[in-house]
């Protein structure tokens, strides 16, 4: 590790970094930002590849321990400089630039489950599912015009999911007819769908897809697909996306997680 501390805040390397909070920018570079000891540390132990980290100086012996485990490019920097990096409210001190991960041609394992998000626009959700996606298996996820899954936020709130599963970006058309030259069967999260607890699901060859926030999925896929949903009292009219989604996929997958 080079003992040298950057100060300044127009340093290439810092203002690089600093450009990955950037849909354009991350795009570019083919990298990503992971800020805090906790993910920081799932990556070092080869989630992904990493380029180079990013460490407050005033907390190396801190983080000796992830620090000693990579064996790559270690950036000391100031407080002020590693916070001008991270957009957390409160920067934890080590913050890595991981390679975005290469998916090429989109193709799937037989009986392995596929996740399609339809114009999904939270950060929140899109974390928050990535993340479930990760804990049940669906592995391969299918994004359609929708959130940045590498953006800070989405990144933070999959908690590592974002490590463990593969990230495609297709149109509608060209999934729709994926699915039907593989005879897979599509499976739409939709409100006038039947109760999934009621109907068992028997193909294991399905894709499970989730709709926008508002407007829920589109004409082509509920034309495409069978409609399922999640049963609700009369007083409530719709769960988050997130929630939803999560519930589906543990129902779905039942027990070969």
């Amino acid at each position: 590790m080079n003992n040298e501390i950057i100060t300044s805040l127009d340093n290439p390397m810092v203002k690089e970094a600093r450009s990955l909070n950037d849909k354009k920018f991350r795009r570019f570079h083919g990298k990503f930002l992971v800020d805090g000891e906790k993910l920081v540390n799932e990556v070092v132990s080869g989630a992904m590849e990493i380029d180079k980290i990013f460490v407050d100086s005033a907390k190396v012996a801190d983080f000796a321990y992830v620090l000693d485990r990579f064996d790559g490019k270690i950036v000391q920097v100031t407080t002020k400089v590693l916070n001008s990096i991270s957009e957390n409210v409160t920067p934890q001190g080590i913050i890595a630039e991981v390679f975005m991960r290469e998916t090429g041609e989109f193709k799937t394992e037989e009986n392995s489950p596929i996740l399609i998000l339809d114009r999904i626009q939270d950060p929140g959700n899109l974390g928050t599912i990535i993340r479930t996606a990760a804990a049940t298996g669906f592995s391969s996820i299918v994004l359609i015009d929708t959130v940045d899954p590498y953006s800070p936020k989405v990144v933070r709130s999959s908690s590592g999911g974002i490590f463990y599963t593969d990230i495609f970006r297709m149109s509608e058309v060209e999934i729709i007819s994926y699915c039907d030259k593989k005879d897979i069967e599509i499976l739409v999260a939709d409100m006038g769908g039947v109760n999934i607890f009621k109907n068992q699901i028997s193909s294991k060859n399905y894709a499970l897809v989730i709709g926008n926030e508002g407007q829920g999925v589109s004409d082509g896929f509920k034309l495409s697909g069978r409609a399922i949903s999640l049963p609700m009292k009369e007083q409530m009219e719709s769960l988050n996306a997130g929630v939803s989604a999560s519930v589906l996929m543990y129902t779905l997958m039942g027990k070969d997680i």
